[in-house]
């Protein structure tokens, strides 16, 4: 799978706490704990869309699905969302996590500063990649699937 290939899944979920690693890392996450009969990726990092149910508010998210390798501390698949344009704390919520492209494989990382630069990049790709034609249609459909359109 190549990094433009799209992606046709979405999960729903409930936003849980996590270790907070993200946060000391200058990457807070958004911890999804996946509906039971929600498909799960593989493990990769992606780019999407998180819908918050309550409100329908959208944000655009770089997404680490994986059992973070670079640590070692557990084989538990985690999904974990950094979203680009806030930091709330969101916990108790329901999201909807959409699926626009596939950006690379998890690996494990020499530092946390080797993780750094790679989600730094992660981020800039996702961004291209969410600003696309594919990326658009994903949000279309992912405020559609909530009763939502887009404001002019």
């Amino acid at each position: 799978m190549d990094d433009t290939e799209e992606i046709l899944a979405h999960l729903t979920g409930t936003v849980v706490r996590g270790a907070g690693r993200g946060h000391g890392l200058g990457f807070p996450t958004a911890n999804v704990a996946a509906d039971p009969g929600s498909v799960v990726p593989p493990a990769a990092i992606y780019s999407g869309w998180v819908v918050r149910h309550t409100s329908g508010v959208v944000h655009p998210g770089t997404i680490s699905i994986g059992s973070n390798p670079t640590f070692c501390d557990t084989i538990e698949v985690h999904v974990e969302v950094y979203c680009h344009d806030t930091s709330d704390e969101f916990y108790g919520e329901r999201v909807g996590v959409w699926f626009v492209a596939r950006i690379r494989d998890t690996v494990k990382f020499a530092s946390s500063d080797d993780l750094i630069r790679a989600a730094r990049r992660d981020v800039l790709r996702s961004e291209e990649l969410l600003a696309s034609g594919r990326g658009r249609r994903v949000r279309t459909g992912a405020l559609a699937a909530y009763g939502k359109t887009l404001s002019p």
